[in-house]
């Protein structure tokens, strides 16, 4: 996982707290008072049911009726008991005994009893309930929680936006800025590159000509690598039918000032003839960066390796080393991460590497010992 899916899973989880909390307060006083209404407006209905079925019994205890038929309810129930406790008729789920105070909660079921005048049955007393429901409040609940989650996703989402804004108008003026930048930067390195190609011709195996010729090529590399960062998402990248041999060649004589400039030697091993479809731009960046790379983490007087063959209808390149290896090769490929801040660059160049990699389908895979050496091997799909 990288940095910036976690910061966004810690972000997320932040916000998260904060709605928690946010709802939670106000959610918890009226849940409370909520059942409180409830057991408040249940005892009233209990109430006016246990009378209406008291007064029917008095009623048919002062009548010449032979037949009593107990008050049915959907939503109430009752039961009638002697003066010792004892049930004469009861409609309730579960039998129950008398209890000490005139309201009972059993089983998320309230029960009311009262005490009953003299009648025809010898009762007592009488025991009605109800069901506790949940349901209203439930959906109540659920109202308040999409509510309160809307406006705080609302509100924060606009907090954000403000928020970012500063930052949007900044990364708009440094993306103009680097692109007209580079726009700028390019005509005079081709002419400085030139400039040092004539000199090279004129003064052979000057050493500060060469050097110099290395430095400007070591440069180019970065501004290419700059140039496609900033153009990436507007330009199409076209691929096209190339002899990835000879471009492979062509890319490795770039290179050779640079190579010579500290004595390094190379060893090739490149199969003739292979094409493959690919956007030559984007080819370079994946050839430039990782020869680059290889050199410029090397000592002088080493050597480089570099291969091109066919393997499996597949086309295999690799480029190995005997620099100083790769500290965490989990992290080489995320963007700005440098495994050596003293030999400079932006961090950027791996990063657009992977990045063309994954686009492509190609499979890239690294290995590397400290102090021994690296190897960067690229397998493409040849179509």
């Amino acid at each position: 996982m990288d940095e910036r899916n976690f910061l966004s899973i810690k972000y997320l989880l932040a916000q998260i707290v904060i709605l928690i909390l946010i709802v939670s307060i106000p959610l918890h006083f009226y849940i409370k008072s909520e059942l409180e209404n409830n057991r408040f407006k249940d005892i009233i209905e209990l109430k006016s049911y246990a009378e209406k079925v008291a007064n029917k019994i008095y009623k048919f205890s002062n009548s010449d009726e032979k037949e009593f038929y107990f008050p049915r309810s959907n939503i109430f129930k009752g039961a009638i008991y002697d003066s010792s406790a004892n049930e004469i008729f009861s409609l309730l789920k579960s039998k129950i005994e008398l209890f000490a105070l005139d309201i009972l909660i059993k089983d998320d079921i309230n029960y009311l009893q009262i005490r009953l005048k003299e009648n025809v049955f010898n009762a007592r007393t009488l025991v009605v309930s109800k069901n506790i429901t949940y349901s209203k409040m439930i959906q109540n609940v659920l109202a308040i929680l999409i509510v309160v989650s809307f406006l705080v996703f609302v509100l924060t989402f606009f907090i954000i936006k403000q928020s970012l804004e500063p930052y949007k108008k900044f990364n708009i003026y440094l993306e103009n800025f680097i692109k007209d930048a580079t726009h700028e930067l390019k005509t005079p390195i081709g002419v400085i590159l030139l400039n040092l190609d004539l000199l090279d011709n004129i003064y052979e195996n000057n050493k500060m000509v060469k050097r110099s010729k290395s430095a400007l090529k070591n440069m180019i590399v970065v501004y290419e690598d700059l140039e496609f960062f900033v153009r990436k998402n507007r330009v199409e990248h076209p691929k096209e039918h190339i002899n990835i041999s000879d471009f492979f060649k062509e890319r490795i004589e770039f290179f050779m000032d640079l190579i010579n400039s500290k004595n390094m030697r190379v060893e090739q091993n490149i199969q003739n003839d292979l094409y493959l479809n690919f956007s030559q731009l984007e080819l370079s960046r994946i050839i430039d960066n990782t020869i680059s790379n290889a050199i410029k983490y090397s000592k002088n007087g080493t050597k480089i390796e570099l291969y091109l063959h066919e393997e499996q209808n597949n086309i295999v390149l690799k480029v190995l080393d005997e620099g100083k290896g790769i500290q965490n090769i989990d992290k080489i490929f995320d963007r700005y991460y440098r495994g050596d801040k003293i030999s400079g660059g932006f961090g950027i160049g791996l990063s657009i590497v992977k990045n063309i990699c994954d686009k492509n389908s190609v499979h890239v895979e690294v290995k590397s010992k400290l102090k021994v050496g690296s190897e960067f091997i690229f397998t493409f799909k040849k179509i």
